[in-house]
């Protein structure tokens, strides 16, 4: 196992416990706001070192973690996981945790998330009808995340951690190459 494998491990095990103590504190309109704040401290890493400094008191991280919380309008069980992490010296992994926790979440809820990649932009009807394809099809709740990618050429890509349904024209012309057609 390497470094990244075991990491994510860790992080998914403080997920799992985090849900089991608090299978509550999250809900569906919450999984936005935990990806916003996973990608924010992905992407800053100072923040997670600053929240390590041995020279903050118990008190001051408390508050420090009640202000990142607030910021990213998370719910207040969140202060529990994330000063859990500090106190073990793991800040690193607040990420993963989160994002652990949003997967774990959708699992339990019994809901998968998908791209919708398209050349162009599709109404909301479209939308709503792609999303009842796919929940027919995996049977399951969808979260579809539309947008453009005009190297398709033509035609719809969805794609989940899973799954993965593509009929456009750049997927028959790879098709044809790979067949030497």
């Amino acid at each position: 196992m390497n470094e990244t494998t075991i990491n994510n491990n860790v992080a998914k095990k403080y997920a799992q416990a985090f849900m089991h103590l608090y299978p509550k504190a999250c809900t569906f309109t919450d999984l936005k706001k935990i990806t916003v704040a996973q990608t924010f401290l992905q992407t800053h890493k100072k923040t997670l070192f600053f929240l390590q400094l041995p020279q903050f008191d118990q008190e001051r991280r408390k508050s420090m973690v009640a202000d990142l919380i607030d910021y990213f309008s998370l719910p207040h069980d969140f202060s529990a996981i994330i000063l859990l992490l500090i106190e073990h010296n793991r800040s690193f992994y607040i990420p993963n945790v989160l994002h652990w926790i949003t997967e774990l979440y959708k699992e339990q809820i019994d809901t998968v998330e998908f791209s919708i990649k398209s050349t162009h932009d599709m109404s909301d009807q479209q939308i709503a009808s792609i999303k009842k394809f796919l929940e027919h099809s995996i049977n399951k709740k969808i979260i579809g995340t539309p947008s453009l990618d005009p190297s398709l050429i033509a035609g719809l890509r969805l794609q989940s951690s899973d799954y993965l349904w593509e009929y456009s024209v750049r997927k028959h012309i790879r098709d044809l190459q790979r067949f030497n057609i």
